[in-house]
């Protein structure tokens, strides 16, 4: 039985952010975050077992660059196409 901070829950959060500590971090809601994965492919490299996304640096470093172009004026896909390429 898996029990509030045991080894294995301690691993899981260690494995990155979670979309709200990011959205958070960029001054962003969490659902901004989601449709970026969504609609321009800015998805995260990892999900936890259950299927939560865990952004790693450099996830974040990606989406800090997103967030930087998008509040210039630039469009999302726009910026997106930036940041991914």
């Amino acid at each position: 039985m898996k029990v509030p901070g045991d080894d294995a829950e301690q691993a899981d959060d260690s494995a990155g952010l979670t979309t709200g500590e990011l959205a958070g971090r960029l001054g962003v809601a969490p659902t901004t975050i989601r449709s970026w994965g969504r609609r321009y492919g800015l998805e995260p490299a990892a999900h936890t077992p259950g299927g939560h996304r865990r952004w790693s640096p450099a996830d974040v470093a990606r989406l800090e660059r997103m967030r930087a172009l998008t509040a210039t004026g630039l469009a999302p896909a726009e910026a997106a196409r930036l940041v991914r390429a």
